[in-house]
């Protein structure tokens, strides 16, 4: 078992090829949060493998499974900023973060109308299938999110016993889930709790070594 990680890798730009795959894979990612922003619902399966998987705060499941929800929903109205994209090559493996900005579609908590901003890595594997990269694994690492009164200086009315009882890396999201009739895991991979990250990064290293 090989305790190496796939971000040991230094970046090495005399390997052309893998300078090629790294900016195809940028294209793929980023690409494939566009489509998910303006409900390309075909486009954005297309990013994938046929036998992908997803892992999010509300999904957890095959891909095909979660386009089919996201279509249905409309695309939920969420958008994602994204402020960069790290990659690293192994052959027809890869492994891409991107860290975003995620805002929710505006909410009414007590009628009072307030802006979910979460902060994530989307955290992807991937494989070269027939000269194409495919996104093979997705995940989400959380951060921290904030809801935000959309009048400035208006203050919140939160259950804060409730907000309490969520993980630190998502709590805000838990807690507008909630509302909607959905329930958010309590064991996803959160900065508050980096033995989940530590997990994720360990896991996905077994794989791209192997």
């Amino acid at each position: 078992m090989t305790t190496k990680k796939f971000y040991d890798i230094a970046l090495d730009q005399t390997d052309k090829q893998a300078v090629a795959d790294r900016a195809e894979i940028r294209e793929l990612l980023e690409y494939e949060r566009y489509t998910r922003d303006n409900s390309l619902y075909a486009q954005e399966a297309a990013c994938y493998s046929d036998d992908a998987q997803i892992h999010v705060s509300w999904y957890d499941g095959p891909a095909k499974g979660y386009f089919a929800k996201v279509a249905q929903a409309n695309g939920g109205g969420a958008k994602h900023k994204i402020n960069y994209t790290a990659v690293w090559v192994n052959g027809n493996k890869a492994i891409g973060e991107m860290p975003v900005m995620m805002l929710s579609p505006r909410i009414k908590l007590d009628g009072q109308a307030v802006d979910l901003q979460s902060y994530a890595r989307i955290f992807t594997r991937l494989e070269k299938q027939d000269g194409v990269w495919k996104i093979m694994d997705g995940d989400c690492i959380y951060e921290r999110d904030e809801l935000i009164p959309v009048i400035p200086g208006q203050p919140i009315k939160i259950d804060t016993a409730e907000l309490a009882g969520y993980r630190e890396s998502y709590q805000g999201l838990c807690y507008v889930l909630a509302r909607t009739g959905m329930q958010g895991s309590d064991d996803l991979p959160g900065d508050d709790q980096p033995n989940t990250v530590e997990q994720v990064y360990s896991a996905a290293s077994q794989w791209f070594f192997a």
